[in-house]
């Protein structure tokens, strides 16, 4: 009896309409949850062909809410609050032939990946594909999902901020580099202000640097000065016995 279902339901053109009505005389076989204000799919028995979770409030969507539902042929899922899709909820739907996931809340960033490769795949499958947008982060609003780049979604992993971005490099300049040169200025303000045989060395020696690259003519005129003191002598070199 089942199997026929499927087959009646993969024979069937695509169609909008999700209203169940007596199905086969079963109602389990399609259920229309529509505008219940769910916030996660029905446990089921596993026979569940068509499910219209259409205007709740569903927020995200895992594998193990439809663990219960993997005979699916139809799935309308549109018009909820979904951030975020778990890629394997719908990996595992392997006799779904159409479903519709518009007009949701997505978060595009890293956790999106999954499902954007899915979206990939089985494009064909979705019928508003148009209408699964990011809503988040600002940048990419309004931007459908299959259009982002995996390298963008997968790869660069975005990080939300407020109303702005934050790369892993980023990230890695502010919690790396950003504290070890404070710690290098740090310890260079102690060496150049203790009162310590360190410290005196490195004045020093940074002093003379300095006093060579900026006055190296005073350098000069002072060689020059020892050098005629010492071509002159002193005054007793010239006394005779």
């Amino acid at each position: 009896m089942l199997c026929f279902l499927v087959a009646y339901l993969f024979s069937t053109g695509s169609t909008a309409d999700h209203s169940c009505g007596s199905l086969m005389g079963d109602r389990r076989y399609c259920l229309d949850l529509s505008y219940q204000e769910l916030e996660k799919p029905p446990s089921g028995q596993n026979v569940t062909s068509i499910l219209n979770l259409s205007g709740n409030k569903i927020p995200a969507l895992t594998q193990s809410m439809l663990e219960d539902h993997q005979l699916l042929v139809r799935l309308n899922l549109s018009h909820n609050a979904i951030t975020v899709v778990d890629g394997s909820a719908l990996w595992q739907l392997g006799l779904l032939k159409e479903v519709y996931l518009g007009n949701n809340k997505f978060i595009c960033d890293t956790r999106l990946c999954s499902f954007r490769s899915w979206l990939e795949t089985n494009s064909k499958v979705v019928k508003d594909l148009s209408d699964v947008t990011c809503h988040s982060p600002a940048t990419w609003k309004g931007t459908k999902v299959k259009d982002l780049s995996t390298n963008l979604v997968c790869n660069n992993r975005t990080l939300n901020g407020i109303g702005f971005e934050i790369n892993t490099g980023t990230v890695f300049l502010i919690w790396i580099v950003v504290p070890i040169l404070i710690t290098l200025l740090t310890a260079l303000y102690i060496v150049l202000n203790g009162d310590n045989r360190l410290g005196r060395f490195v004045r020093h020696g940074f002093g003379s640097c300095i006093q060579r690259l900026c006055y190296p003519s005073r350098d000069r005129e002072r060689e020059e000065e020892e050098e005629e003191e010492e071509e002159r002598g002193s005054p007793s070199d010239h006394l005779t016995v």
